[in-house]
């Protein structure tokens, strides 16, 4: 049962190399622009990893611009979705972490980490809305628009907007599992 609210708060708790994770987020970007300020959305990170030192390191990036250069975190992470290649969209949209990677990182990824078990999550991805755990598969922005959708107390019109139904292939990459237009990454 979802919690509805005027504006959902909606958290997508993820691993950065986990192919599942990387499929919702994939899914879920363009559900989220099409939303836009009608959501409190968020990507966040779970407790743990599972991929090694370079996804260890790639949530300590990821977070450092998610708080604070986030107006061009979405931007990173559309790049850094198609290949994984952390230094290329960093220098494409002129960001540099390495300070607060050096001495804030470990602990804005804490936070996270604290929410993630809060939640009881024990996998990437885990869809949060209004704190309680949604089910989000298929993994198309279409299914991940009408699963946030159905948060809200007054549907808003962007949930009309017709997004892909095109499931986006785990791991990294812009293919999904049909030929549609507007798949992800696009």
């Amino acid at each position: 049962v979802v919690n509805k609210s005027n504006k959902p708060k909606v958290e997508l708790f993820i691993m950065t190399h986990c192919p599942y994770g990387t499929q919702a987020e994939k899914g879920i970007i363009p559900a989220m622009k099409a939303l836009g300020n009608k959501i409190d959305f968020k990507i966040r990170f779970v407790h743990y990893f599972m991929h090694g030192d370079v996804e260890e390191q790639e949530t300590y990036t990821q977070v450092c611009i998610r708080e604070q250069q986030s107006s061009k975190y979405y931007s990173y992470l559309e790049c850094f979705l198609e290949d994984a290649n952390t230094t290329r969209c960093l220098k494409k949209y002129s960001i540099n972490v390495d300070t607060c990677v050096k001495n804030n990182a470990k602990q804005l990824y804490a936070a996270d980490s604290e929410l993630s078990n809060g939640y009881g999550v024990q996998g990437s991805p885990t869809l949060i809305m209004n704190g309680v755990e949604a089910q989000f598969y298929p993994r198309s922005p279409s299914s991940a628009l009408s699963v946030i959708c159905s948060a809200f107390n007054t549907v808003p019109s962007e949930c009309n907007a017709t997004l892909s139904t095109a499931n986006p292939d785990p791991g990294f990459g812009v293919t999904s599992t049909a030929a549609a237009a507007g798949s992800a990454g696009t």
